[in-house]
């Protein structure tokens, strides 16, 4: 049995890429995303979301697995590259309206799609300067009392 140590805190999201040989995770305080080879449990990259302590609520990396993504409680969409440099920021960083929780995937090589538990569809493209564009804000479902 191996053993990955991955953060002082609990965990608080975690996520596998299509193929099952990367592992993203989170702790409670929410200012590191680390992601592991499930293979060999060698930390490859450590991507600073911020330093203030956040909810990560979602992590999700691309097909090819050179991208991630996350969602945060502090209204934030953060993209990461996932090649060379092992310690990482976010290259591209988007507001979101509400800080409910969210799901994150990728719509493609330069878009993520958010999805929040308020009922909000994002789509969000960024260019390779880190500038953010929403291309759709959708109100999917309007909330009421049952």
């Amino acid at each position: 049995m191996r053993m990955l140590p991955a953060h002082s805190h609990p965990l608080a999201a975690l996520s596998l890429n299509m193929q099952g040989t990367l592992l993203g995770s989170a702790s409670t305080r929410g200012t590191l995303v680390r992601v592991f080879d499930t293979q060999t449990c060698l930390l490859l990259y450590e991507l600073r979301r911020g330093a203030s302590s956040a909810c990560i609520y979602s992590i999700s990396f691309n097909k090819t697995s050179s991208l991630l993504a996350l969602t945060a409680d502090s209204k934030t969409l953060h993209v990461f590259k996932l090649e060379g440099q092992r310690e990482s920021r976010a290259i591209a960083k988007y507001s979101l309206t509400s800080s409910a929780s969210s799901l994150c995937c990728f719509g493609g090589e330069d878009t993520v799609i958010v999805i929040s538990s308020t009922g909000w569809y994002y789509k969000i493209r960024w260019n390779e300067k880190g500038e953010t564009f929403k291309e759709e804000q959708i109100r999917f479902l309007l909330m009421k009392d049952d």
